[in-house]
């Protein structure tokens, strides 16, 4: 089974970047993987398109017990903003179940 997920991270005001709103958004992003995981099957794939310029997926899989297995970069050529002209890409995540780590 594969679970399409498609969110825009993007967290901003006058003052700059707002760490508690950027933890708030983190965790509840972590929590609809979370939940989501029990409707997937055991060995499921979760790909997510997402605009990563805050590098938060690595932090939400981690909350999520889920592991980054690839990602990918890809440039989005049609857009419907204003600036068209500066380049833009989106990353697409592919995770799978954080892997078991067994210490001896």
């Amino acid at each position: 089974m594969i679970l399409l997920v498609s969110h825009i991270l993007t967290i901003s005001s006058l003052n700059g970047i707002i760490l508690s709103v950027e933890k708030t958004q983190l965790k509840g992003v972590a929590e609809v993987f979370k939940n989501s995981k029990r409707f997937l099957t055991e060995d499921y794939n979760v790909f997510v398109v997402a605009n990563d310029k805050f590098n938060m997926y690595p932090t939400i899989a981690d909350i999520a017990g889920m592991q980054i297995v690839n990602q990918h970069q890809r440039p989005v050529l049609n857009r419907t903003e204003k600036n068209r002209e500066s380049a833009y890409s989106e990353s697409i995540f592919h995770l799978k179940e954080m892997a078991v780590k067994i210490v001896a």
